[in-house]
């Protein structure tokens, strides 16, 4: 109480010199005593009061109400209003100034007192609330999440700054709308956009996975999670929605679903690939009454190359000879690594095994010609061995141990070649 600086704004002298005397006497600071309401901004501004005992009706251009506004604009100190009118129209027009409190003239000092306190009490709990409300939208601002939240009818009441770059709107746009018409998600890439509503984050939606966010012309893999904001009687009061931006996690599961089924040093299907197409080929195969062939590679001499270069030059030999693989077969057939420089072939939809002899010699061919690596001409030669389905055998397994013993037959008939399964 001590020390706090009270401005008085009253145009009736004797009333200024009462009210000076009882805010004396209850142990406050007078700062000031004006007449008017730009006596009061003025001395508002050169003396900074703690509070400000305002009349509403004073002499000069600007009324009391309109002096009240500015003073709380421009430098945010309480507003306590003095009149001797309670008409309906003078306190809504003073209602609208948001004040800290009325008193009705003529007033005791213990009334003084009462409002004086309160009009303290209220601006700290303010200043308190407004503080609070600064470091929140600081912490909601800061963090790298989107963040929406709702009242309790659905309405959208808040968005923070990523949000806002999320969804590709400003908060402006969305504050007051329902948020199932901002909000809208796909379960899928390319389904129908839903839109969210607060129903669905409190009792009805599954938050446990991936989401898409429907923004614009675009869709935004996004992870969800929400929760209903209550009161002390268990009532819906609200909701929040934090969505996340998994982009590039999603990217990193597709590299490594994709690098679950292909080699990483030649980008080609690995065995569990080339098995999986080779088991779905036998079966297309039987169904439409066709051949189907499997080849098994290596690259001749593949050891001395890399004992002689090193085995980071053998790498590059390894991605130059899936290169040329791609260019010999169809587009229909499928090359996968096996391992080392052991390479498998599998050749679909086979009227004739003279088809896939026809394509085994041209693969034959084209490591015939001097392969070119870091500048490096190497003679680097392939040898092949050809199984057809269902001539050599009905299953997966048992036709890449035929078409292996072939390879191990052109092996031993001086490489460089294609053998056929011949039992």
């Amino acid at each position: 109480m001590k020390g706090r600086k009270i401005l008085i704004v009253e145009d009736e002298l004797l009333i200024a010199r009462h009210i000076e005397q009882m805010i004396l006497n209850l142990g406050y600071q007078v700062c000031g005593v004006a007449e008017t309401g730009e006596q009061a901004i003025q001395l508002a501004a050169e003396k900074s009061p703690d509070l400000v005992l305002m009349d509403i009706r004073l002499k000069g251009q600007i009324n009391g109400i309109e002096a009240a506004r500015r003073i709380w604009e421009f430098q945010s100190i309480p507003v306590v209003y003095l009149t001797a009118y309670a008409d309906e129209d003078t306190l809504l027009k003073a209602r609208l100034t948001e004040p800290f409190g009325y008193l009705l003239k003529p007033f005791e000092e213990k009334e003084l007192l009462v409002a004086i306190e309160l009009a303290f009490y209220k601006h700290q709990s303010e200043k308190e609330n407004r503080e609070k409300r600064r470091w929140l939208n600081a912490i909601l601002s800061s963090i790298r999440d989107g963040l929406i939240s709702t009242d309790g009818d659905g309405f959208v009441n808040y968005l923070n700054p990523v949000g806002e770059q999320l969804l590709g709107k400003n908060s402006n746009e969305v504050l007051g709308q329902p948020l199932e018409k901002v909000f809208l998600i796909l379960e899928e890439p390319g389904g129908k956009p839903v839109g969210l509503t607060v129903s669905d984050i409190v009792t009805g939606l599954s938050l446990d996975r991936d989401f898409y966010l429907a923004t614009g012309s675009t869709t935004l893999p996004v992870e969800l999670s929400g929760s209903a904001i209550r009161d002390e009687s268990g009532n819906l009061i609200g909701s929040v929605l934090v969505f996340r931006d998994i982009t590039h996690r999603k990217l990193q599961e597709e590299r490594l679903n994709y690098l679950a089924i292909h080699d990483s040093l030649t980008d080609l299907p690995n065995r569990l690939l080339f098995n999986d197409r080779l088991a779905l080929g036998i079966e297309q195969a039987r169904r439409k009454n066709l051949k189907l062939g499997v080849i098994m590679l290596d690259l001749d001499f593949f050891k001395s190359v890399n004992d002689t270069y090193g085995h980071s030059f053998g790498d590059r030999v390894l991605i130059e000879a899936a290169s040329i693989l791609k260019a010999t077969i169809r587009k229909t057939d499928t090359v996968a690594r096996f391992g080392g420089d052991e390479f498998t072939i599998l050749l679909g939809e086979l009227r004739s095994t003279e088809e896939a002899v026809l394509i085994g010699e041209r693969i034959v061919q084209a490591f015939s010609q001097p392969m070119v690596v870091d500048g490096r001409e190497l003679p680097v030669t392939a040898s092949l061995g050809l199984a057809i389905f269902p001539d050599h055998a009905l299953e997966p397994e048992e036709l890449l141990k035929r078409a292996d013993l072939a390879l191990y037959e052109a092996k031993e008939s001086g490489r460089n070649c294609l053998r056929v399964y011949s039992g």
